[in-house]
């Protein structure tokens, strides 16, 4: 009954707190949408595979161009049930999160055994507010954090048994490497702890063939479970993972990834030193502001999680894998493809491991009030009594403090939340439907930004970074900047049509000769489209030989008679 309650509160928490977000963000728009267009392309695979048109971006035309895949076949589940890829998404996105505060709960109640303790971890989680910003967004963010927190309580639970629920942890890392690749790492760091936990904590219990050969097993069947889709991008994509995988890496040339696409020792050299570094210290600070208090309180978590709790008498968590898997993450993705930083995009690349450092800021916040209680009862000689009025004293203050900075930051994200839909709806959206009612209807079309143009226009779509269509990516690993890149590939392709960022694209669209500006949109408060002007060019390849230097539309009004649409909220 206790446990129950507890679930409905932290349940109220979470859907009190997206209720703020939805009205943010329906008083700004009057209207529902995404906060980034990369949600409108899993909306565009998703409603292509419901309609059976296969896996495909084009319709018909498989492509290796989601990181999500299982999201993406999930969205396509609500796409055929509603019809409608805005409220489906947001309703998977707030369910998979209500299942991530339950796995929470039940991670912290084996670790502590201590319900209130569970209940706190599980309303810190339910409101972190990169959490709700997730749910509503129409990202694969919940679902990974779901099968993430599931196969870490998996592990914890059954890791030291020896029958086949043992390798149920590796099946749920195993999905959640589907729906977001970087959630392998949280596998590799279920491997090393076996490996650890047998060595430190149960030595004297288990040979070491006894971990080995089940290690191996694990392997094998994580294997098993990413092989599908892994085949799936190697024969419709330049490699073992999705597109989207190379082309953010090659964009931003960091990262592991990046140096071996392009034979860069230099960037291999970096990879390995300066990008985990870099990345790691960017992620202390993206979860310094998730909650200052719980950030601060995380070393007594910490410490306590890898010097006391494994080794005590009675313990169910017999185990390092909550402290050793939020230091693996970031580090991992700082040596193979580090999006910017950890805070990029809301954090939603960091976001599997913010529920991790969450566990060990509250298991930090009983430790400390437990030690400041014991510390300064000794100093007045109040004995024992006074000790516990001090810890739960502290406790509720902390607690108190903790709260104080999580609603704070509810407040102030929901804001930008709605701002960023607003973006989008102003922006992508508005070219796709205009894209709909004045281009042929046969038009080819390239565009640095695929999602809403694609979802709306239903033209045929080429795309610049590589995410659909990969022969760009051979172009980029060939050593050429992404603007060479561009035209290059469009020389080859010789599409109708582009709308891209000027920014990106300096040299490429000063050709005038070829690209004709005939229709833009300029955001005047821009959190987070990729630059505020956003162009509709003709492209005339009979002048293909032509070039202008003088003309630059990031701060020059279109040419030709051409509209131009300013945005502002």
């Amino acid at each position: 009954m206790k446990t129950r309650n507890h679930m409905i509160t932290a349940i109220a928490a979470m859907l009190l707190c997206a209720a703020y977000y939805l009205w943010r963000e329906h008083s700004l728009t009057c209207a529902f949408g995404f906060p980034l267009d990369d949600s409108w392309i899993h909306a565009q695979f998703a409603r292509n595979l419901a309609l059976g048109r296969g896996f495909s971006y084009n319709p018909g035309v498989p492509a290796s161009g989601s990181t999500a895949p299982l999201w993406t076949l999930v969205c396509a589940t609500g796409y055929l049930i509603s019809g409608d890829p805005v409220l489906s998404a947001k309703l998977l996105g707030l369910l998979f999160l209500g299942f991530a505060v339950g796995f929470v709960y039940l991670i912290v109640r084996t670790v502590s055994d201590d319900a209130r303790e569970a209940l706190f971890a599980a309303v810190v989680v339910a409101s972190l507010p990169r959490m709700i910003w997730a749910s509503l967004s129409g990202m694969e963010v919940t679902l990974a954090v779901t099968l993430t927190l599931a196969g870490i309580f998996a592990h914890i639970a059954y890791g030291a048994l020896r029958d086949r629920r043992q390798y149920l942890s590796t099946v749920l890392l195993g999905l959640a490497a589907l729906a977001r690749p970087e959630c392998a790492v949280f596998f590799a760091a279920a491997m090393i702890d076996r490996a650890l936990a047998s060595v430190l904590i149960r030595w004297r219990e288990i040979a070491a063939r006894e971990w080995l050969v089940p290690v191996l097993i694990h392997v094998v069947l994580f294997a098993a479970v990413v092989s599908p889709f892994v085949l799936f991008s190697r024969r419709f994509g330049i490699g073992f993972m999705p597109n989207t995988a190379y082309a953010k890496a090659l964009l931003w040339g960091r990262g592991l990834i990046a140096a071996l696409a392009q034979a860069n020792l230099r960037e291999a050299v970096r990879s390995f030193t300066v990008r985990p570094f870099d990345y790691f210290v960017s992620f202390l600070a993206e979860s310094l502001r998730d909650n200052p208090v719980l950030f601060v309180l995380g070393g007594f978590g910490f410490l306590r999680l890898v010097l006391d709790v494994p080794y005590a008498d009675g313990s169910r968590y017999r185990s390092f894998i909550i402290p050793l898997a939020a230091m693996l993450f970031p580090v991992a993705i700082g040596v193979f493809v580090p999006f910017g930083t950890a805070g990029y995009q809301e954090g939603r690349y960091s976001a599997p491991a913010a529920p991790l450092v969450l566990i060990i800021g509250t298991v930090g916040l009983y430790a400390a009030a437990r030690y400041g209680a014991r510390i300064f009862s000794r100093a007045k000689l109040m004995g024992a009594p006074a000790k516990v009025v001090l810890e739960r004293s502290l406790i509720w203050l902390f607690m108190f403090l903790a709260v104080c900075a999580q609603g704070r930051g509810v407040w102030v994200h929901g804001k930008t939340y709605a701002k960023e839909v607003g973006n989008i709806e102003d922006m992508q959206v508005s070219l796709g439907r205009w894209i709909d009612q004045n281009l042929p209807r046969d038009a080819v079309i390239a565009v640095n930004d695929i999602g809403a143009i694609g979802y709306f226009s239903g033209r045929t779509l080429l795309d610049t970074v590589g995410l659909i269509s990969p022969e760009v990516l051979g172009y980029l690993r060939r050593g050429l900047s992404p603007d060479e890149a561009m035209y290059s590939f469009l020389e080859t392709k010789r599409p109708d049509y582009a709308v891209l960022f000027p920014n990106w694209y300096p040299e490429s669209v000063r050709r005038t000769s070829v690209f004709e500006p005939i229709h833009e949109v300029r955001l005047t408060e821009n959190l987070v489209c990729g630059g505020d002007v956003m162009v509709v060019y003709r492209l005339n390849w009979g002048e293909a030989g032509r070039t202008d230097e003088g003309f630059h539309p990031a701060h020059e009004a279109a040419r030709g008679g051409a509209s131009v649409e300013r945005v502002q909220r």
